[in-house]
Parts: C-alpha cells; structure tokens; sequence
C-alpha cells in the first residue's frame, strides 16, 4: 500500500507495519545502474490512525499560531482535512 497524504508525503506499509515517508523528489544511482527514490522516513507505526496523527502533530509543529485560540482553529482544520479525505 502506498497512500498519498499531501505533496510528496505518504504512507505506505509492508504487511507489519505504516511508514510515514516523504519523498524528496532526488534518487539515487545504485551499482547495478537502478535508480532509487529518496526519502525521509518519519517513524513506524502499528495502525494508520497512529500515522495520520503523526501527520497532525508535524503540523502543528509548523504552525505560526500566535495564540491559543489560532493553534486549537489550526488543529482542529487539519483534522478536518485529514477526515474529509482519508477514511479509516
């Protein structure tokens, strides 16, 4: 499985487990002359739910609220996004 969330984030998984990657559009050139994408992985988790909430707390990380009120409108927004377009 392999899901887009946004831009060149995703979650994909490999029969144990949900890996939240973001591809950083470079790729590497192996001996065999294979190329490879790039990517950052951001952690591993057991369920998607616990992945998407991974996704939520990236962005509050990245968040300019300057109050309170701003963040918990923000969080609340991308929750809302995140529901409108992945179910679980």
């Amino acid at each position: 499985m392999k899901v887009c969330i946004e831009n060149n984030l995703y979650i994909e998984s490999d029969g144990m487990q949900f890996i939240l990657k973001e591809y950083t559009g470079k790729q590497s050139v192996g001996e065999n002359g294979k190329t490879t994408d790039l990517y950052k992985t951001y952690g591993y988790y057991p369920t998607v739910g616990s992945a998407l909430n991974k996704v939520v707390k990236m962005k509050v990380m990245d968040s300019t609220a300057h109050t309170l009120g701003e963040l918990l409108r923000e969080v609340e927004g991308i929750r809302e996004y995140i529901e409108s377009t992945v179910t679980i």
